[in-house]
């Protein structure tokens, strides 16, 4: 991760030399024709004119006048009659002239065209200019000119074009350092935000307010950080309370195990002792069946017994088991519905209800609490309502987490282990249904246990 600038500047840097190459050459070989274009046009212009000049007035002293006229230029003109013969040259012929004007067909009467260009073989350039009076062939007129005319217009463009493509790849260079420190600081920040938790640092600073794919990672990767860290911290504390939790019924066996080894205790008082070590007793084999619950279902092993079941009766079964323990506290207690069945497992959905009615006790000091069922217009469900003291709103969305307990302190003054509701969360997602809560602080609670019809 560390050379990931290296890498992403390398593929950039590439691409845009090899585009910019690609465009480069084309540009400068369009050029480069078109220059050399102009010059044989130029050339081919030239012998044109002096054609015309001959085409009127064909006489000696008209071809040394045009001969004249080049001998100072650095062109060549040749003028020869129909049959190759030379009448006159501006310049001194070489051995490549003459041996181009040897092969050249003269019979022919040709359109004006271009001979011969530095590409081909020879150092120079030629065009022909045939001449024709009254229709009838007379002979030629012939342009050399030197190849360095060319060189002469190519090579300050040439210069131009190196420049620039220095100056292009500098800004490449410069372009792709920005480009890449821009794209890969993110990524290296991440990367070191992502070793920062793996070595258990949860603290990260990422820029979580990119609209792109990098912000969209920087946002995951800071979400699992603060997810991370209420984890550890549940854990944490769910660890020193399940402790204290199985410490207490122990330290009550342990206590009252010691006071029956004493001797001339009344029967009464042993009674008494042993009442209290199996109270203690049945709690914490509750406690560690619960925990065991919780641990099938993070394994995916929890297993539920599917069977037709008539839900109002084994709610109403429950209803009538703890409506003593709930008139006793002074509540109202109100069940109401109609027949309803579902298909499921009538043990763990009991110890479902039972649960929520047992929360609903423990946190209802005043009022009363409602049981409804029947079928709605989704399917079976069953709701309890309770008047008590509620959950508060950033609680919310945790209480049906995991290892979450809100408030824990108050939760302790209630008594429970606090793995009620996760546990019967768990069960009720077990037979394809879904528990619902709603509340407000003081204003009481309605959870909701749905099924699809």
């Amino acid at each position: 991760m560390k050379h990931i600038s290296h890498y992403i500047g390398l593929l950039v840097l590439t691409a845009i030399l090899l585009i910019g190459s690609v465009l480069f050459s084309t540009l400068y070989l369009n050029l480069v024709n078109q220059r050399t274009d102009e010059v044989i046009l130029g050339l081919l212009n030239r012998g044109n004119t002096h054609r015309d000049v001959l085409e009127e007035s064909f006489n000696q002293e008209t071809i040394e006048h045009v001969s004249l006229m080049e001998s100072a230029s650095e062109f060549s003109v040749v003028i020869t009659d129909e049959k190759g013969n030379i009448l006159n040259a501006s310049n001194r012929l070489t051995e490549e002239m003459k041996k181009e004007l040897t092969h050249t067909e003269f019979k022919d009467q040709r359109k004006d065209m271009v001979l011969q260009t530095p590409t081909e073989q020879g150092d120079f350039l030629m065009t022909d200019s045939p001449i024709e009076i009254s229709g009838v062939h007379q002979g030629h007129v012939f342009m050399f000119a030197p190849e360095t005319l060319i060189q002469q217009v190519v090579k300050p463009l040439r210069q131009q074009f190196i420049q620039v493509g220095i100056i292009a790849v500098f800004l490449s260079l410069v372009t792709v350092a920005i480009c890449t420190r821009l794209i890969s600081r993110p990524l290296i920040k991440m990367e070191r935000a992502t070793a920062k938790l793996r070595d258990g640092d949860l603290e990260v600073d990422l820029p979580i307010n990119r609209s792109d794919e990098l912000g969209a990672l920087a946002r995951s990767i800071t979400q699992l950080a603060k997810d991370l860290d209420y984890v550890n911290r549940e854990r944490t504390e769910f660890l020193a309370h399940i402790s204290h939790e199985l410490r207490t019924p122990l330290t009550y066996v342990k206590g009252y195990a010691d006071i029956l080894s004493r001797p001339n205790l009344l029967e009464s008082e042993k009674t008494m002792y042993l009442s209290i070590i199996k109270e203690e007793s049945e709690h914490l084999s509750q406690l560690i069946e619960q925990l065991m619950l919780l641990a099938r279902s993070d394994e995916n092993e929890f297993v539920v017994k599917r069977l037709p079941l008539a839900l109002d009766q084994v709610i109403l079964s429950i209803a009538e088991k703890t409506r003593p323990a709930i008139e006793e506290k002074g509540l109202q207690f109100v069940v109401s519905g109609h027949p309803v069945s579902v298909t499921g497992d009538e043990i763990r959905l009991g110890q479902v209800i039972l649960n929520l009615l047992d929360n609903a006790r423990k946190y209802t000091e005043a009022g009363e609490i409602e049981v409804r069922y029947g079928t709605n217009d989704i399917g079976p469900y069953f709701a309890i309502r309770d008047t008590g003291i509620g959950i508060a709103e950033e609680a919310l969305p945790h209480v049906k987490k995991r290892l979450y307990r809100s408030e824990p302190s108050r939760s302790r003054s209630h008594g429970g282990s606090g793995l009620g509701l996760t546990i019967a969360t768990a069960i009720v997602q077990a037979h394809d249904a879904l528990l619902d809560i709603k509340s407000e602080p003081n204003a009481g609670t309605i959870v909701t246990v749905q099924w699809k019809g």
